[in-house]
C-alpha cells in the first residue's frame, strides 16, 4: 500500500474495483470522466510547454504561459484532485471522516507537492 504526505500528515491511499464505486456512491459522478479532465489539464501543459519550447521562449515564459493557462482550468483541476484523493484515502481506509471533514483538514493546496502527482499516477495508471 502506498502512503502520501499533504500537510505533514500521512495518508495511506489504495485503489482497486471498489474504488470505482465508491467513487460513484460518494460523488454522483464517474471516476473517469474526472480523470479525464487530470489528464486535459496535464496535457494541456504539456502542450503549451512543447509549443513555446518550439518558439525558444524562456523558462520564465513557459511557466507564465502554463500558470495563465492553469487558472482557466484550476478549480475543475483541485476540485477533482481532492475527491481523487480523498476516494483513495478511503479506499485503503473506510474508518476515515467525511470528506467535508477530511478537507477542512487540509490547510493549503500546493499544486507543486508531490503528493498530487502520485494520487494522479495512481488513478491513472489503475483504470487507464
Amino acid at each position: 500500500m502506498k502512503k502520501i504526505t499533504i500537510c505533514e500528515k500521512e495518508y495511506p491511499i489504495d485503489c482497486n474495483a471498489f474504488t470505482r464505486f465508491q467513487y460513484k456512491k460518494v460523488f454522483g459522478t464517474g471516476i473517469f470522466s474526472d480523470i479525464k479532465i487530470l489528464n486535459q489539464f496535464s496535457d494541456g501543459q504539456n502542450d503549451i510547454r512543447k509549443k513555446l519550447e518550439k518558439e525558444n521562449a524562456t523558462e520564465d515564459e513557459i511557466q507564465k504561459a502554463i500558470n495563465e493557462m492553469m487558472m482557466d482550468n484550476l478549480d475543475d483541476f483541485i476540485d477533482v484532485i481532492e475527491k481523487i484523493t480523498y476516494i483513495l484515502i478511503y479506499t485503503a481506509n473506510p474508518e476515515i471522516e467525511s470528506f467535508e471533514n477530511w478537507l477542512k483538514e487540509i490547510k493549503k493546496i500546493d499544486l507543486s507537492a508531490s503528493w498530487i502527482a502520485e494520487v494522479t499516477e495512481l488513478a491513472v495508471n489503475s483504470f487507464c
